[in-house]
């Protein structure tokens, strides 16, 4: 049986005009110090880069691209989702297309309103009640 960690989650929507992507900021994961966003230098370009080693997104970006983005009123943004998120993961859904009529009204609600537990990342209140065993050691 397959872990939490290793069930697909659903990271997009195309079933209207609209193409609905949920995405991960990596903003998120340097403001909660995550401790799975690595950092390493390519040797032969002196470049750095940045990536979560839970796969979170695969994407590893120019930490020097980055910070210049941050500096800019709308900062970063997000990169494509394509594992299952970590309570401490910033995630937005946000649409490609934004048209006028029928074929770009939303027939998939349930996409924008999926609970924290389906898309792995757990409410606050959930995470401190979690049965641990090193407490009853």
């Amino acid at each position: 049986m397959p872990s939490a960690a290793q069930t697909p989650v659903q990271t997009e929507c195309r079933r209207c005009c609209s193409f609905c992507d949920r995405l991960v900021h990596p903003s998120g994961c340097i403001e909660a110090g995550c401790k799975y966003l690595y950092l390493y230098d390519d040797e032969r370009s002196g470049t750095r880069y940045m990536g979560c080693l839970n796969k979170v997104f695969k994407v590893e970006i120019d930490v020097g691209l980055f910070e210049q983005a941050e500096l800019t009123r709308h900062g970063f943004g997000g990169v494509r989702m394509t594992g299952r998120p970590l309570p401490q993961c910033r995630a937005t859904v946000e649409r490609a297309y934004i048209g006028d009529g029928e074929a770009f009204e939303c027939v998939n609600p349930g996409f924008f309103d999926v609970e924290a537990d389906e898309l792995g990342a757990r409410p606050a209140a959930a995470a401190e009640s979690e049965f641990d065993l090193r407490d009853s050691l």
